[in-house]
């Protein structure tokens, strides 16, 4: 199947290698809906906007959370509608994190999908200073 002059392309969303969640962050993804306007500036905010892939028709989670008593302390993820994985996920003020390989990471960080024997988003990364 074409659409508009590219090739669709097909994805096991639960095993994927670190080619294709490279591809697939870097995919063209539009809006199904708008995100919510509401935005307090204290207090909880969590939402969900559902956006698809342009290319290969992936319906995803646009997921926006920040902490009800901690407005420093947000979080936002791009999950897989179809299964709740995690393709991507920043969080930031949000406490250290310790990876399966007992490795530390501070507390604004970058998880990122990785087919492993551990969930798919079990491993973080620091984020730049």
């Amino acid at each position: 199947m074409e659409k508009e002059g590219l090739k669709e392309l097909q994805y096991d969303l639960n095993y994927l290698d670190d080619n294709e969640v490279q591809q697939l962050i870097k995919s063209i993804k539009i809006l199904k809906q708008e995100i919510p306007v509401e935005m307090p500036e204290f207090g909880k905010i969590k939402d969900d906007t559902i956006t698809l892939g342009v290319y290969d028709d992936i319906e995803y989670k646009l997921h926006r959370y920040r902490h009800p008593y901690d407005s420093q302390r947000f979080s936002i993820h791009l999950r897989f509608v179809n299964n709740n994985e995690h393709l991507i996920r920043i969080d930031i003020n949000n406490g250290t994190h310790r990876n399966p390989d007992n490795t530390i990471v501070q507390q604004n960080h970058i998880h990122i999908y990785k087919n492993s024997d551990y969930p798919k988003d079990a491993y973080a990364y620091p984020l730049p200073s």
